[in-house]
């Protein structure tokens, strides 16, 4: 009996990208800036040393840990009020299924109705100390890339790095040396401050492909 030709799919036709979530709405991505921004003052004023010297793991963790501070029952980061707690690390499951990979620090704001699966959804941080030429480069290759292979919010259409920064540079002009030709960049934007701004990354060609990334990039001075 012979075997009826398979159809295969016409090389015109783009490949399928997997359904994503929703994204954050402006307002919870910017309570989550101001939530961030304080937890950093709050640091720099508690203990100025564990910003200008330890190392990257002890300060993420003593962020969450302000992130998550309450103060008569009410939480301390007034911007996080109806988020719920933030985890440090949490598993996240890759564009292609792996589920070793651990983003730093994840925002979830009260469910909305359209999210699928709130495992996969929340605004996810990664971050990096930034202290010279060398640290840029590996805050490209160590972090914007984990976000643009789907390594790191594969269903998510934003998520955010945090720099924690020694040298007094800013995101715009040092990024722009590192980014525009790698990790899948369409864009790199200013935004209203200068210790801020914001790229876009095309992740339609990985293998697995999945929604594209929009990070937005958050540098606190230690000093």
């Amino acid at each position: 009996m012979s075997r009826r030709p398979h159809a295969g799919v016409p090389l015109s036709v783009a490949p399928t990208i997997p359904f994503h979530e929703p994204d954050l709405v402006p307002e919870h991505k910017a309570a989550v800036v101001k939530a961030l921004r304080w937890a950093w003052l709050e640091l720099l004023n508690r203990d100025p040393s564990i910003v200008k010297a330890a190392d990257e793991e002890t300060i993420t963790s003593r962020l969450q840990e302000l992130l998550n501070e309450r103060v008569g029952g009410v939480r301390h980061a007034a911007w996080l009020e109806d988020f719920e707690s933030v985890p440090r690390g949490e598993r996240q499951r890759t564009a292609d299924g792996r589920i070793n990979k651990q983003p730093d620090l994840t925002f979830r704001p009260p469910t909305y109705g359209s999210v699928m699966n709130s495992t996969r959804w929340g605004w996810f941080v990664e971050c990096k100390i930034i202290d010279g030429k060398a640290s840029v480069t590996a805050y490209r290759d160590h972090g914007v890339q984990r976000f643009s292979t789907g390594e790191y919010a594969a269903w998510m259409p934003s998520g955010a790095m945090l720099g924690y920064v020694r040298d007094g540079s800013r995101p715009r002009l040092a990024l722009n040396s590192v980014l525009p030709g790698n990790v899948s960049t369409k864009r790199h934007d200013a935004c209203t401050t200068d210790d801020q701004s914001e790229s876009e990354h095309d992740r339609s060609r990985i293998a697995n492909p999945c929604v594209d990334v929009t990070l937005t990039h958050i540098w606190l001075a230690a000093t």
